[in-house]
């Protein structure tokens, strides 16, 4: 897979984490972050960010889900395993 195809992809499972959020998030800096890093094409850096918001905020598992699909396409298996149990925990 070409690499711009690959970062649409990454860019679509992290939007869809961040189109779990509230409105209100994006008054957050941690998501004003994101937004940056995603501007940059910083994926992994903007996942990061997706996940310090969620870090004291409760989230639904459609939104580890999604960060666990990103994390996987960028080949990072410690943070898919970590997200995918933040998705199975209640």
């Amino acid at each position: 897979m070409n690499l711009p195809k690959l970062w649409a992809l990454i860019e679509a499972d992290l939007a869809r984490a961040r189109n779990t959020l509230p409105d209100d998030a994006a008054c957050h800096q941690t998501i004003r972050e994101y937004k940056e890093f995603l501007d940059r094409n910083e994926l992994e850096l903007a996942c990061d960010m997706l996940e310090t918001y969620a870090e004291d905020r409760p989230v639904r598992q459609e939104f580890w889900l999604a960060l666990r699909d990103a994390a996987t396409k960028m080949q990072l298996p410690d943070r898919a395993s970590r997200y995918e149990g933040y998705a199975g925990s209640p």
